[in-house]
């Protein structure tokens, strides 16, 4: 008998073991995917995949490890049961209840690792996760563009998009900016932008050697402007929300 337990939670070590970490990879597979589709589309900023990332693994915990022991004493059951050992069980004149023990004895301790999951660390992982999220939303227009990605502004009124990064840290080159102002629409392009902070601390992105094409969608009349220098405010979100 007591060889027929060690035998028996062997056999569970194994197939948790298994069975969690293709549960596991699969959730960070499907995880990572729905992450780079929003950084792809722009909801999302790349810097921040693998932070929310690691925050949704843990936040599934609890309910991998509730599959995971579920899944493996029901293989182990129905291997049992493929392999005729229970026939040989059943004619020893031992009962199917003597699999209670062993299974208690697997089960509880991860049922005491699932309960301190779901208590404190799936929600801490919950917090930490909308307050990541948070602290993304309210960083200014500048900090969250991307080459090669169109972002909105916060207040829906601006979209920028920039080809590439130059090597100054704060340079972007071949600007595009679509703003609407007093129901017209603009449109600035430019072959190069930069920061630049005002003497009273306000902040703008300003545009260099390009072009202004404002009128209304569907007019044939536009003004046309050329520019060395092309100054936009920037916004952060709370100010837009304020």
């Amino acid at each position: 008998m007591v060889i027929f337990q060690r035998s028996l939670l062997r056999e569970f070590g194994n197939l948790a073991v298994a069975v969690f970490s293709t549960l596991f990879a699969i959730t960070l597979t499907t995880q990572l995917i729905r992450f780079l589709g929003q950084a792809a589309s722009g909801k999302l900023l790349s810097e921040a995949v693998l932070a929310l990332l690691g925050f949704s693994a843990l936040n599934y915990l609890p309910v991998l490890l509730s599959l995971t022991l579920f899944i493996s004493v029901l293989m182990a059951i129905s291997r049992s049961y493929r392999d005729s050992e229970m026939v040989v069980w059943f004619s020893s004149g031992l009962p199917l209840t003597a699999w209670v023990k062993p299974v208690l004895i697997f089960s509880l301790p991860l049922v005491f690792v699932i309960a301190l999951l779901s208590t404190f660390l799936a929600p801490w992982a919950n917090q930490q996760s909308e307050a990541y999220r948070r602290q993304l939303d309210t960083r200014d227009e500048m900090s969250r563009i991307a080459p090669g990605v169109f972002r909105e502004s916060a207040d829906a009124q601006r979209v920028f998009f920039v080809e590439g990064v130059s090597g100054d840290a704060n340079g972007v080159q071949n600007v595009f900016v679509t703003t609407m102002q007093h129901g017209r629409l603009g449109v600035m392009v430019s072959r190069r932008g930069f920061e630049e902070t005002a003497a009273n601390g306000d902040r703008f992105i300003v545009l260099a050697d390009g072009r202004r094409y404002e009128g209304n969608p569907g007019d044939a009349e536009y003004r046309v402007m050329e520019f060395e220098r092309y100054a936009v405010r920037i916004e952060t979100n709370e100010n837009a929300a304020g």
